[in-house]
């Protein structure tokens, strides 16, 4: 009896692997032709003019952006670097206890 029950679960596996072969076989197929066609609307769309029109007016609009700096850039450079001082004696304590909480490891 343990044979039939045996030989009908292996039947069952080899059907439905064989299902399953089909069904993604269908699914590859179909991807494929999707791809390929979708691809040549793609190949057909690009204008590799319009690219580089697009990026020489990026550049363009960015380096027409830039200035020379201005006093005020200079004060806000300026109280940058004093607040950075600031916050380095405040937590730069802190930062060199780091190592210790955590040690460096060996590199393997």
């Amino acid at each position: 009896m343990f044979e039939v029950y045996f030989g009908v679960a292996l039947g069952l596996l080899l059907a439905s692997n064989v299902a399953l072969w089909m069904k993604l076989h269908n699914c590859y197929t179909a991807l494929t032709t999707l791809i390929r066609e979708k691809s040549a609307v793609v190949e057909r769309s690009v204008d590799m003019t319009e690219i580089r029109e697009e990026i020489a007016d990026t550049v363009n609009e960015f380096l027409g952006g830039l200035h020379v700096p201005s006093g005020v850039d200079h004060m806000w450079g300026m109280l940058a670097q004093v607040g950075g001082n600031i916050l380095q004696k405040r937590f730069g304590q802190v930062a060199q206890l780091i190592p210790d909480i955590n040690p460096p490891q060996d590199p393997i």
